[in-house]
C-alpha cells in the first residue's frame, strides 16, 4: 500500500527511493512531475511546466519515469515508407492536442535514445536546487528535440550540465555511478502499481494527478495546489 503524502519534503531520500516503504508520489506542499525526455507528450509537458513556472511562480519536483528502462529489450521498428498516393492520415489524438494548444513539435523527430544516464543526471542537478533542476531540465530538452542530440552520451551530458553551471566531472561522476538509480521510476510495472501510468504525469499536493492534460487544466489545478499548499503550510 502506498504511504500517504508528507506535509513536505524532509530531506530523507526514500521518500523518492521507489523500493522504500517510505516512498511518496509527492508531498502536499509540492507540484510533482514525471516524465521522460524521450517523450513527445512530456515536450509539450515541459512547455506547460515553463509557462505554468512564469504565470504562478511555483517550482517543481521533477522525477524521471523511465519508458525504456535498463533491462528491457526494445529497439524501434523501420520507418514506415512513404507512398505519395495514399491519402493523408487523419490526425491522431496528439497531433489534435498540439494544435488545439498551439504547440509545435521539432521535425525531424530525433532519434531513438535511451534516457537512462540523462534521467540520473537530473537527480544530480536537483541536489544543485530547484532553479538548477530547471535549468537542467530545459538544457535536455531542448538539446534532444530541438537540435537532436545524443543525450545518451555522457560526454554530451558533461557539456550540457557545464552550459548551465554544474560541474562536469561531478555530474560524470553521479551517473557513472548510478549514485540515483533508486529514484528513477521504471515502466511499466512499478511504475503503474504506483499509479503512474501517462507521462507526463504533474501530482498536485501529493495526491491530484493530471496526465496529457490541456495548459487550462493544469493552471486551475495550481490554482488549487496554491490554496491548499498555502493551507498546509500555515498548519
Amino acid at each position: 500500500m502506498r504511504m500517504p503524502p508528507p506535509v513536505a519534503p524532509s530531506g530523507d531520500p526514500d521518500e523518492r527511493n521507489y523500493k522504500s516503504p517510505k516512498f511518496s508520489l509527492g508531498t502536499l506542499t509540492t507540484i510533482t512531475i514525471y516524465h521522460d525526455y524521450l517523450c513527445p507528450w512530456c515536450w509539450a509537458g515541459w512547455i506547460h511546466a515553463v509557462r505554468l513556472k512564469q504565470e504562478f511562480g511555483v517550482t517543481f519536483d521533477w522525477r524521471g519515469a523511465e519508458l525504456i528502462p535498463p533491462g528491457m529489450a526494445y529497439e524501434p521498428g523501420p520507418p514506415t515508407p512513404v507512398d505519395p498516393n495514399a491519402p493523408p492520415k487523419p490526425p491522431s489524438r496528439f497531433d489534435l492536442f498540439l494544435q488545439s494548444e498551439g504547440i509545435e513539435l521539432p521535425t525531424p523527430r530525433p532519434s531513438f535514445v535511451r534516457t537512462h544516464s540523462a534521467l540520473l543526471g537530473a537527480e544530480y542537478a536537483r541536489t544543485q536546487g530547484p532553479e538548477m533542476a530547471d535549468a537542467y531540465h530545459e538544457a535536455i530538452y531542448r538539446a534532444y528535440w530541438e537540435r537532436r542530440e545524443d543525450i545518451a552520451d555522457l560526454a554530451v551530458l558533461a557539456r550540457l550540465g557545464a552550459g548551465i553551471g554544474l560541474d562536469p566531472d561531478a555530474l560524470r561522476a553521479s551517473i557513472v555511478s548510478e549514485e540515483f538509480d533508486e529514484m528513477i521510476l521504471p515502466y511499466d510495472d512499478d511504475a503503474y502499481a504506483n499509479g503512474i501510468r501517462h507521462v507526463p504525469s504533474f501530482i498536485f499536493n501529493g495526491e491530484e494527478l493530471v496526465a496529457e492534460a490541456p495548459y487550462s487544466t493544469l493552471a486551475a489545478a495550481t490554482e488549487r495546489f496554491l490554496v491548499r499548499a498555502a493551507k498546509f503550510k500555515k498548519e
